[in-house]
């Protein structure tokens, strides 16, 4: 996988913004995200540090699930920013790059999924808007995760 130099500046601006603070980024940060299947108790999950990178096809949803609870216990708004991952911890932001087109958006994974086997993430529907990809159903992307906020 190869990382653009817009995805690596979105990157560094992301930083910036979110005050992330002292994360070393190289541009070739291509790695999997292992995840590990054990853990203390059914909530903690053990995710690889900030910075790694993962790629995959993912979806989007919203009608039918919004104002309803997500895992984490938040109404679900398919307007905002947010995503379903099977593993990554609660809160944690992942910037995702459409790299047929350059495009970027930062979600933060908020609920759980996707449970369909060849797809790593669903966003929501406004993460699919901002990213581009509405019209697309299911889109191959590139995924860096910004931090790992441990808050199951």
């Amino acid at each position: 996988m190869e990382i653009s130099k817009k995805f690596v500046a979105a990157m560094a601006l992301t930083i910036a913004i979110t005050g992330v603070g002292n994360c070393a980024f190289a541009a070739n940060a291509t790695t999997s995200v292992k995840q590990d299947n054990t853990s203390d108790d059914d909530k903690a999950v053990k995710v690889s540090p900030k910075g790694k990178a993962f790629s995959g096809n993912v979806s989007w949803y919203g009608p039918g699930f919004d104002g309803r609870l997500t895992a984490s216990g938040e109404r679900f708004n398919m307007m905002k920013l947010t995503a379903a991952h099977l593993k990554l911890p609660f809160n944690t932001k992942v910037l995702v790059e459409d790299p047929r087109t350059g495009n970027t958006v930062v979600v933060r994974v908020n609920d759980r999924g996707p449970y369909h086997a060849k797809r790593v993430m669903d966003l929501s529907k406004g993460g699919a808007v901002k990213l581009g990809t509405i019209s697309h159903g299911v889109t191959y992307v590139d995924c860096m995760i910004l931090d790992d906020d441990k808050k199951s």
